[in-house]
């Protein structure tokens, strides 16, 4: 085996996404400990990697990062198929996400603080403009303070006093004590227009990615909107950011090499198998490298993989059954995805005058009265290269489209195809033409988007309570967490830092965000 491992780790890491990074950097360069990080993948950066079209050049091997990586797959509606665009090279220059990835908060969020605090930057580029898609796929331009097109009065004073209702809510603590109820209950419970409760229900999908809002916590969405108010983003602009090159990787790229600066060490195709436990307490892991099978000790282990891989590397015997229980209860938001290379930039074929930065949106590409999924399936679109001009290169354009559905619908390919064939009917419909100007399709589903607790329970907590030395990270680990994704992770990741520390490292994020 080529690579030297020490067996005087103060941390091991399971998992080098942002939560595994973050806490490598926050404990290496804040704690001097010496931290190995372990990624089972090719490279790092977990659901949030991305990858530059150019260094795509062999399909298996991209196929199985994107699975390791983001728990994501490529559809066979992809166009031309995968070979064929290696092949051509028809990728070179662009930069592809792994599917449906954006950013909330822009530069202003907790991870723009967190690489803040070890002197890297942030580099998220804001939509500006958002149109909305009303049921006949007609758009309107969504302005602020300003009647919304496809309302009547009615319907939109009905929605006014849903977002009055939000107002009210001042503090996250507020925010919380709705945590056990769902969206569903809790807008109907202000209004029963069926307009306001679809526009609100819309938002919750923004903010968590469940479509179903008798799935969806109004805690969890009040707290992220109540951040929103906070750092004064906005639907129009701010909705939806993205980072151009490198892509989403920066941030771990971020937080890993300030890792490594530090002295810890962090090894890709590494597949960590099990979590050593001797006598109630974590003694390292037993990992898969080079082929060869081995035991690197450590007493602490911060283990950041989802909760449905963390139950195959621990007997479920050793944690409690609320912790199992949870864990199996947590809900997998899924993607269809799609990016899309092109000649013109997509602006040019809505039918209103619009931004080329716009967002584009209709929560109603399926609806569920049609029996098909639960929850209403929204149509988000965006030229991310109008955005980050450093997605495609010269002359060509970057289009994402994305769709959220729940896990087990993402592996009905059956249900997969369809949300497929209603994203194309919607761009032949809203966009006329765009297919001349289409040279390449990538369409993939992933299973495991953002991850949120079911309403009926709590979050799991950052330390183990029946394994001495065993704490978790990632967006569904953290007693107080409020928030999911990207922002999640790093939530997490200065928790489990300071459970381990016994410092409060929240301290270093805007109040808000604590």
């Amino acid at each position: 085996m080529k690579v030297k491992i020490s067996n005087n780790y103060d941390i091991i890491i399971v998992g080098c996404g942002i939560a595994g990074s973050a806490c490598g950097a926050l404990l290496s360069a804040m704690e001097q400990k010496k931290v190995l990080i372990l990624e089972s993948a090719s490279q790092i950066g977990g659901r949030a990697t991305s990858f530059r079209g150019e260094a795509i050049t062999n399909a298996d091997k991209f196929r199985r990062t994107l699975a390791m990586c983001a728990h994501s797959w490529v559809s066979d509606r992809t166009e031309p198929d995968l070979d064929t665009m290696i092949k051509r090279k028809m990728l070179s220059g662009y930069v592809l996400e792994t599917g449906g990835r954006g950013a909330w908060f822009t530069n202003r969020g907790r991870v723009s603080h967190a690489l803040a605090l070890f002197n890297k930057a942030s580099i998220f580029y804001p939509n500006e403009g958002f149109v909305w898609y009303d049921h006949n796929w007609k758009p309107h331009i969504l302005g602020r303070r300003n009647k919304y097109g496809w309302m009547g009065d009615e319907d939109y004073a009905e929605m006014v006093k849903v977002h009055k209702s939000k107002l009210q809510l001042r503090t996250i603590a507020d925010a919380e004590k709705l945590d056990h109820i769902t969206l569903k209950d809790w807008v109907e419970g202000i209004t029963k227009n069926e307009l306001a409760q679809e526009f609100h229900y819309a938002m919750g999908t923004f903010q968590t990615i469940i479509n179903d809002p008798a799935l969806n916590s109004a805690g969890e969405n009040l707290k992220v909107f109540l951040q929103v108010q906070e750092t004064g983003v906005h639907l129009t602009n701010g909705s939806w950011a993205f980072a151009g090159a490198p892509g989403h990787r920066f941030i771990t790229e971020g937080f890993a090499t300030t890792a490594k600066d530090a002295g810890s060490d962090i090894i890709t195709g590494a597949a960590v198998k099990e979590i050593i436990i001797q006598d109630g307490k974590a003694g390292g892991v037993l990992a898969e490298i080079e082929g060869e099978s081995v035991a690197i000790e450590s007493p602490v282990v911060i283990c950041t993989v989802p909760p449905k891989v963390l139950l195959r590397l621990i007997p479920q015997s050793l944690l409690t059954q609320n912790f199992v229980t949870s864990a199996k209860k947590i809900i997998h938001t899924s993607m269809v995805a799609a990016q899309v290379g092109m000649t013109r930039p997509l602006h040019e074929f809505c039918e209103i005058k619009v931004d080329p930065r716009s967002f584009y949106h209709t929560s109603m590409l399926i609806p569920e009265s049609e029996g098909l999924f639960r929850g209403n399936v929204p149509l988000d679109i965006i030229a991310m290269s109008a955005i980050a001009p450093t997605s495609a290169p010269e002359g060509k354009h970057l289009l994402g489209m994305a769709s959220s559905i729940l896990a087990d619908e993402a592996h009905d390919k059956k249900k997969v195809n369809i949300v497929i064939d209603g994203m194309l009917k919607f761009m032949d419909i809203a966009f006329k033409g765009w297919r001349k100007s289409v040279q390449w399709m990538l369409f993939t589903v992933g299973d495991t988007c953002i991850l949120w607790r079911h309403p009926e329970d709590e979050w799991v907590d950052v330390k183990c309570s029946t394994i001495e030395g065993l704490y978790f990270a990632g967006d569904t680990y953290g007693k107080h967490i409020n928030e999911g994704g990207i922002e999640g992770a790093v939530h997490s990741a200065f928790i489990c830092a300071g459970a381990i520390s016994g410092k409060n490292y929240l301290q270093y994020l805007p109040p808000v965000f604590r």
